[in-house]
């Protein structure tokens, strides 16, 4: 009788310690694979913030426009679209056009002399988040419509760039293919900054962001299993220190850096990136297990560079080591395996002796 009730143990402690693979945070939400419209109403809400270069002295002018009646003549009437390429800029889930980061990525393109879009569906967008990723693609089609009116001013695919973060990344997504759908042209560019995850993990390929986007989609993760999401999903991806969480300090002080805060640093390691176009140097990667431990220096070292730079001939996944300060980039030491690895000061063993004070 021993052997069946030690085997029967055995068997008990196995399946108790068996708590699966994990699937990431909120990876399904009901009703994202069921159309979903706007009234007409809540169209004419969408606003879109103009900025343009200026020779006053801010360096730039500012309008709005909405995206209801007579919104592509308003945005026509602001931007000049032959002589300038167009940077559409949209947020994520409960972000503003004049909030810090939209602005600092608004600085960054004025800076390159580009006409700048901004998507403003703040209002719209101010709900519970799984009702918010249901209105991402009836508003991604919306504004797709509206760039694809916008032909009739002079917006080319090939001058027309699209940047999104988190949910807007999908936005982008959705009004990219409604473009294309419309014209028969892909855009020139999306940038995908930390795709979310939540709602859009589980949804087939052609639902959510994907490489059939753009000529040229790159995308950028910094929080994989949280409030982003794992797969690749461009033509070039870059998963910054592994891609689940991001090193930080301030000062001297060590604050680790979570799920929101690893989720935004997406945004800050592109401004950096267009400011340093050359700095950021991921290496080539066989796998996202692989790359999520830095383990990809077993081979023929391959870069790439994150930013305006991205060579799109070498597609792939790619290791992108940073730094826990601005300006994050670690330059040509990129080339070289960190001792540790991913978030050096969180696999730091504490001292034999117990700390005193």
């Amino acid at each position: 009788m021993k052997v069946p009730i030690l085997t029967a143990m055995f068997w008990f402690i196995v399946s108790a310690v068996d708590i699966g693979y994990p699937v990431g945070f909120m990876s399904d939400c009901p009703g994202m694979n069921k159309s979903t419209t706007v009234s007409r109403k809540t169209k004419e809400s969408i606003g879109l913030v103009l900025i343009y270069p200026s020779d006053n002295f801010f360096g730039q002018n500012e309008a709005k426009c909405y995206i209801g009646k007579d919104g592509t003549a308003c945005v026509a009437k602001y931007l000049d679209f032959r002589n300038r390429k167009t940077q559409v800029l949209i947020n994520g889930y409960l972000d503003h056009s004049y909030a810090y980061i939209p602005r600092s990525l608004i600085s960054s393109y004025l800076a390159r002399d580009r006409n700048i879009i901004v998507m403003e569906a703040f209002f719209v967008l101010l709900k519970s988040y799984p009702i918010a990723a249901r209105l991402s693609k009836p508003l991604g089609i919306i504004l797709g419509e509206l760039l694809a009116d916008l032909r009739h001013y002079g917006l080319s695919a090939n001058t027309l760039e699209l940047i999104g973060g988190s949910l807007g990344a999908h936005m982008a997504y959705y009004a990219s293919m409604r473009y294309q759908e419309l014209t028969g042209q892909r855009i020139s560019r999306l940038t995908a900054l930390d795709p979310a995850g939540p709602c859009f993990r589980n949804l087939p390929r052609v639902e959510r962001l994907n490489s059939d986007a753009a000529d040229r989609v790159d995308v950028l993760h910094t929080n994989i299993d949280g409030f982003g999401i794992a797969a690749p999903s461009g033509h070039v991806d870059f998963y910054a220190n592994g891609g689940e969480y991001q090193p930080s300090m301030t000062g001297s002080f060590i604050l680790p850096c979570f799920l929101l805060c690893s989720h935004v640093r997406s945004a800050l390691y592109w401004v950096e990136a267009l400011k340093y176009p050359e700095a950021f140097i991921g290496v080539r990667c066989d796998t996202v297990s692989k790359v999520r431990v830095g383990d990809c220096y077993n081979r023929t070292i391959t870069t790439n560079v994150l930013g305006v730079n991205t060579d799109f001939n070498k597609p792939g996944i790619y290791y992108l080591p940073t730094r826990a300060k601005a300006p994050y980039h670690v330059g040509v030491k990129a080339l070289k395996k960190a001792k540790y690895g991913v978030n050096t000061y969180l696999l730091k063993p504490s001292p034999d002796k117990d700390m005193t004070f």
